[in-house]
């Protein structure tokens, strides 16, 4: 005890100053020990939650911006879907072939010429022309376009020419060239090598001979 007689022997403030001091030095190790890195560990997440906050109001701005085009390529989709429907595939050209030369028949037409051609290399897809030459008069030539529109697949007319015979029947000669196309994924190879012969429809020949006489007018299919 007589290390403390000094310490006892002091005024009463001195003591107080005395009994403070090791509690401010505990205090002030505790501060920078523990309290102090947390506080910056604090800050730093703070940080790093209004830098989060930040970049989640952004890609939602961006989600509300993007949502209208989404919306636009998905309507594209449906629409390309639709038009692939109506769009034959390279197995069903041998067919599409059969119907449209069933239906130059049909019609009443005298077919000269039906010659398929190599496709035509697009972007997407490939054009398969047809070339035809036939004889009917207008009705007929008519009938047969009306049947042609109504195809499930898709065929246009691309080049059409029109000449008259001299018959008293009244009969023409078209010239024309019908078109259908196969889609082609990118990267995908196409229905066929330019420049290749197009493979007929299996039982019937690329090309009709003459009508050894012209089609009545108002002649009925």
């Amino acid at each position: 005890m007589a290390l403390l007689d000094p310490i006892y022997a002091l005024p009463t403030p001195q003591k107080v100053i005395l009994g403070v001091l090791p509690l401010v030095a505990v205090g002030a190790l505790g501060w920078f020990l523990l309290i102090s890195p947390k506080t910056d560990e604090r800050d730093g997440l703070f940080q790093r939650n209004e830098a989060l906050r930040a970049e989640v109001m952004k890609a939602r701005a961006d989600e509300a911006n993007l949502r209208p085009f989404r919306l636009q390529a998905e309507a594209l989709r449906k629409r390309l879907e639709a038009a692939k429907e109506r769009l034959p595939g390279e197995k069903d050209i041998p067919r599409l072939y059969r119907q449209v030369s069933d239906l130059a028949i049909q019609s009443g037409l005298g077919v000269a010429l039906f010659q398929p051609r190599p496709p035509e290399e697009r972007a997407v897809f490939a054009e398969v022309p047809i070339t035809m030459t036939a004889e009917a008069g207008y009705h007929q030539l008519g009938a047969f376009f009306d049947r042609v529109a109504r195809l499930p697949r898709v065929v246009t007319l691309g080049n059409f020419k029109v000449s008259g015979i001299d018959r008293p029947t009244g009969t023409i000669r078209a010239e024309m060239t019908l078109a259908t196309y196969v889609f082609r994924a990118e990267g995908a190879p196409g229905p066929g090598k330019p420049g290749a012969p197009a493979k007929p429809a299996a039982g019937a020949a690329p090309a009709a001979p003459p009508a050894p006489a012209a089609p009545r007018p108002g002649a009925r299919p």
